[in-house]
């Protein structure tokens, strides 16, 4: 196992964390369950190859996330586990909510106090709003010995986030990123810049850049999989310190370990050459839609831009199988049906595409193709 430093005053960790919002159910599908004989043998055998790092939240699991590595790290002999959860501050609760929740988190991890804690999915607007109320809450967890460090998590964009950091109010940040969604990629190294421990949520995307397609394979020639070029993408990226992958199985332990375990993950060579595949991709999904975003609001509900990225998932990638079921969900929507099914062909949108997209063109193809019609 390869480690770095989280942050310019963190400890060292292991290039490979731990997701543990993907632990092992009771039965398939049933989310809010954990089966904890298996999910502790899942974190112990990670634990055992060297990763130090579990990263957490409250409502994973609907509470049974911290609860099971509680149990994994009873008894522990080995080296610390450096254990990162996540607060709901964004919820308009009063301060004794949130003192419960830690309270709880530090009693189901059975830790004297946690190392990391995180503002979760942190917004431009939760910030504005309750950002220092969260600081003064934090500040009196630290002064109790209750947390170690503060951090955040967040979904904004890159600008935003580099707003966060100029704050000079935490140690760490999470994002998503991946080959697929790598916006993140200059925030990342704004953020280790300035002394911010990074780890990385979705690095394969939630299982969808697992797919071995021929499209994905020939990213990383040499690869023996989708999810080693996923997971090499990410931790070859100047900044990251660490990728968090949802384990469940003993099979997808060994598997991340030996990648987290080379030396060297990307050359420079391959960098450039991935790079310059994926460039050349962008550049040509954007003859289709650049996701500008002008066609937007559609008056019959359809998502227009979010419809298009996945017909070029499957243009580019050939990722079948995870855009159908991208596209269901859009259509079962609770704000209503926003896939290209509800398009009425009213013809509003195409005038407003800078790129004369024909839309409507497009959106009967993605009703074709994902939803088979």
């Amino acid at each position: 196992m390869q480690y770095s430093r989280y942050g310019k005053d963190g400890p060292e960790i292991s290039r490979l964390g731990f997701g543990a919002m993907r632990l092992p159910a009771r039965k398939k599908g049933d989310w809010g369950s954990v089966n904890y004989t298996r999910a502790v043998d899942v974190m112990r055998a990670a634990m055992n190859a060297g990763v130090n790092f579990i990263d957490t939240h409250h409502h994973y699991h609907r509470g049974k996330s911290e609860i099971a590595i509680g149990r994994a790290l009873k008894g522990w002999k080995g080296s610390h586990i450096t254990v990162q959860t996540k607060t709901p501050w964004y919820e308009d609760e009063p301060r004794e909510y949130f003192e419960k929740l830690l309270y709880e988190a530090v009693e189901k991890l059975g830790v004297d106090s946690i190392d990391y804690f995180l503002f979760h999915s942190m917004s431009m607007d939760a910030w504005k709003k309750r950002g220092r109320k969260f600081i003064r809450f934090t500040d009196w967890a630290l002064a109790r010995g209750l947390i170690r460090r503060r951090g955040f998590s967040s979904h904004e964009t890159p600008e935003n986030i580099k707003r966060f950091i100029r704050t000079r109010e935490f140690s760490a940040m999470l994002v998503s990123y991946n080959w697929m969604n790598p916006q993140e990629r200059d925030v990342i190294g704004y953020a280790a810049d300035r002394g911010l421990g990074v780890s990385v949520m979705n690095p394969i995307g939630g299982g969808t850049l697992a797919t071995a397609t021929p499209q994905i394979l020939r990213l990383l020639p040499g690869a023996k999989g989708a999810p080693e070029i996923a997971l090499r993408y990410v931790l070859a990226t100047p900044g990251v310190t660490a990728a968090l992958s949802g384990m469940n199985t003993l099979e997808q332990v060994a598997e991340n370990v030996e990648i987290a375990g080379r030396r060297k993950l990307m050359t420079a060579k391959q960098q450039r050459r991935m790079q310059a595949r994926l460039d050349r991709i962008a550049a040509e999904s954007r003859r289709f839609c650049s996701a500008c975003g002008y066609c937007m609001d559609c008056k019959h509900g359809v998502d227009i831009p979010a419809n298009f990225r996945l017909l070029n998932q499957v243009r580019f990638f050939g990722l079948i199988e995870s855009a159908k079921r991208r596209y269901a969900r859009l259509r079962s929507r609770k704000d209503g049906d926003r896939s290209a099914e509800a398009c009425r062909r009213c013809g509003t949108c195409e005038p407003k595409c800078p790129i004369k997209v024909p839309i409507i063109q497009q959106l009967q193809e993605v009703a074709a193709t994902l939803g088979g019609r």
